[in-house]
């Protein structure tokens, strides 16, 4: 009966030594499958810039297409025309979307052509550009219907992204 119990406590000590390298391997695997999952986010940071592209050339064709310009700068100047550009273009982007439009008006002087700043509309600082992790930059170049060639430039950055 005594070489019986011994073998049994035997036993019993080796399946807790299997447990323990069982219980060992699963939380290895844990921690190497979410590891995974953490870099495998960091390519939403890549995919950003892309996204924030598209979406700037979609906002810059909108104000072409639908006659913005004509209807906020060159109607009402500078004041009163930014102020309804700005709306235009806050309502065109995703809310947590920081952006900054300059618009440049294109003068001929013979052998070259001089951009003239004619307005800036923005809902942030420069500095929430500087400290954002992905930040795009787009241009269209627009004449209007008066004959005026604007220069637009749009830049774009995510909110909370630094």
């Amino acid at each position: 009966v005594m070489l019986f119990n011994d073998l049994l406590k035997t036993r019993k000590g080796q399946s807790r030594i299997l447990e323990a390298v069982i219980a060992a391997v699963i939380i290895f695997i844990v921690f190497s499958v979410s590891m995974f999952f953490i870099r495998a986010s960091d390519v939403k940071v890549l995919q950003e810039r892309a996204d924030l592209d598209r979406l700037g050339y979609n906002v810059l064709h909108g104000l072409v297409e639908y006659g913005t310009i004509e209807a906020t700068i060159e109607k009402f100047g500078s004041g009163f025309g930014e102020v309804y550009l700005k709306t235009v273009v806050q309502s065109s982007l995703p809310s947590t979307t920081y952006f900054n439009l300059t618009i440049f008006n294109c003068i001929d002087k013979g052998s070259w052509v001089e951009l003239k700043p004619l307005a800036s509309v923005s809902n942030t600082s420069a500095d929430s550009f500087a400290n954002s992790l992905e930040v795009s930059s787009t241009s269209v170049i627009y004449t209007s219907k008066k004959g005026n060639i604007y220069h637009f430039v749009l830049v774009l950055a995510r909110a909370g992204g630094g």
